[in-house]
């Protein structure tokens, strides 16, 4: 079963996420900030890590270049899920190594399963 890790300080969306992600077969690890993300990163050798950019402790991006300066980045696919529509942190992430960037939304439970089916399959 591929494991997948959430980041996001939004505890319902993690909740929201992780139960449909369950149900389409995929085995669920969150974390609510980079910070926390690193450890668990470290410890469960995600398959996936959904991410998103603004978090307390450590957001997105400088999660994004801890990852590059290990070498970790281009090993484990990265999806961003956010809230910000600019371009701006998506070509960032693009340089960064990420596999994509949905918009948080109403239909973005579907888009993102679909995404991470494409990225890393079942």
């Amino acid at each position: 079963m591929k494991k997948i890790l959430i980041i996001d300080d939004d505890e319902i969306f993690r909740k929201t996420v992780n139960d449909s992600l369950t149900n389409a077969g995929y085995l669920i690890v969150e974390a609510k900030d980079g910070e926390e993300g690193l450890l668990v990163t470290e410890k469960e050798k995600p398959d996936l890590i959904l991410l998103d950019l603004m978090m307390p402790n450590m957001g997105g991006m400088n999660f994004l270049k801890v990852l590059q300066k290990e070498g970790t980045e281009n090993k484990i696919p990265i999806l961003i899920s956010s809230n910000f529509t600019s371009p701006n942190p998506v070509e960032e992430g693009i340089a960064l190594g990420i596999r994509g960037y949905i918009i948080k939304s109403d239909e973005s439970l579907e888009t993102i399963t679909t995404a991470i089916n494409s990225i890393i399959g079942k």
